[in-house]
């Protein structure tokens, strides 16, 4: 080790060797009591650095980083630049809350220990594990982030696993007879609005933003096109619309007078009139298992419509714009609504089941009530050869006999010399 100071410079520099490398260091200091003593620590770190028995210093100084300037840091160069306000919102205050009540304000003091020791108790006190595998993702997307940029040394949480969340069955979907109910009940406004809801699948904010112009007619299908920032999954695309849609459209561009862009130019109906109008139709709010309706059911109700008529799964998923048919297939799809009886109906049976035998009448499907043996004109068919047809030969006429046990030796069947069983090895056992 030595300690020098440059030509024109009135601090101390540090010079040494370990292992057969060279390095030299600043000490940031005019004082040599300092420079010295500062050296013997630089040096004593870098050996066991070197040897891994410490992490360098640069990652040890990162550990140190308050964990708000990182959470900062996050939000203002993380996030994309068009994510919603309120994403955005639950990017910091999920974060933030989980290490306020965690106790942490270093990098060094998260651990997954201690989030799992804090998600445990949210958990015995009620929150479901859906918001907290949202408070796991943000924290992961965080930590991830950072170690990407190698702000961090690693991910405190990247152990950590998600909850199991338990499928719920809260929601089910109209029924016709009932979608019929409530479009007879409400004013034209409302009835417009939930015919284009159950049959087209649009949420309540793609309703909410749907403007005049979006509409497409090239003479023979009517489409919808759909603005990519106004979507869930921000894809847009078109949308073909049944029959009932373009009617409702063409009848809500008559009742509408206003100069307004948007088709829905006086707003969603909110759930306080949704419940009202399902009153007046005499539609109970939950089902015999518990199963509730709210606006989104009109989602469910087409696609649950488009399976019960018969449209492939991956039509399906194409309309209800999802990544992928089974969210479409389970989630969405009201299992009860589907018309199982009927298409279990239309399995057909076996002609000589033993259960519709016995259910004729009949012991036996081929024995006749006094007990003779009855066999239909095509098992006896089956039973002739070609050649017997016709010509009255028999098969045993053609063929001579031959005994079964030279039979069976001839086509390896049994061996030709009988000997104990237990003579045969494992294999051919």
């Amino acid at each position: 080790m030595r300690l020098f100071q440059q030509q024109g410079c009135k601090t101390w520099r540090v010079r040494f060797w370990i292992d057969g490398r060279q390095f030299d260091l600043p000490l940031k200091t005019r004082h040599p009591e300092v420079a010295e003593k500062r050296a013997r620590e630089i040096v004593e770190d870098k050996q066991l650095e070197l040897a891994g028995l410490i992490r360098p210093r640069h990652l040890r100084e990162l550990a140190q980083t308050p964990l708000n300037e990182l959470l900062d840091l996050w939000l203002a160069n993380g996030l994309k630049p068009g994510v919603k306000p309120k994403h955005r919102a639950y990017s910091r205050n999920r974060p933030t809350r989980v290490f306020e009540q965690c106790g942490w304000i270093h990098l060094s003091d998260v651990s997954a220990e201690g989030f799992e020791e804090w998600r445990n108790q949210k958990a015995f006190a009620g929150m479901k594990a859906k918001t907290l595998n949202a408070y796991l993702s943000h924290l992961r997307t965080l930590f991830g982030w950072l170690s990407e940029r190698q702000r961090i040394p690693f991910d405190p949480l990247k152990e950590v696993k998600f909850l199991t969340v338990p499928k719920s069955d809260s929601h089910r979907a109209f029924t016709l007879d009932e979608l019929d109910s409530l479009l007879a009940c409400v004013p034209p406004y409302r009835r417009y609005l939930y015919t284009i809801a159950a049959y087209t699948g649009l949420r309540r904010s793609e309703l909410k933003t749907l403007e005049w112009n979006r509409l497409r007619d090239d003479g023979k299908i009517t489409w919808l096109e759909l603005e990519p920032e106004k979507t869930k999954n921000g894809q847009g695309g078109l949308l073909p619309l049944h029959p009932e849609v373009v009617a409702a459209f063409a009848a809500m561009r008559e009742l509408s007078s206003s100069d307004s862009p948007l088709v829905f130019d006086k707003g969603i109906t909110q759930m306080k009139r949704f419940r009202k109008d399902l009153a007046a139709a005499e539609i109970p709010l939950l089902d015999h298992r518990g199963r509730g309706l709210e606006f989104h059911s009109f989602r469910r109700t087409f696609a649950t419509l488009l399976s019960a008529s018969g449209v492939s799964p991956q039509v399906a998923q194409q309309l209800m714009r999802h990544s992928d048919f089974r969210l479409t297939m389970q989630s969405y799809t009201d299992q009860t609504a589907l018309p199982l009886i009927d298409e279990l109906n239309l399995v057909k049976s076996p002609k000589s089941s033993p259960i519709s035998s016995c259910s004729s009448g009949k012991t036996c499907p081929n024995e006749s009530k006094d007990g003779k043996a009855e066999n239909s004109d095509e098992a006896n068919d089956s039973l002739k050869s070609p050649a017997s047809k016709g010509s009255g030969e028999q098969l045993t006429d053609i063929v001579p006999p031959c005994p079964k046990e030279e039979m069976a030796d001839r086509e390896g069947f049994e061996p030709s010399v009988p000997f104990p069983a237990h003579t045969l090895s494992r294999r051919a056992h």
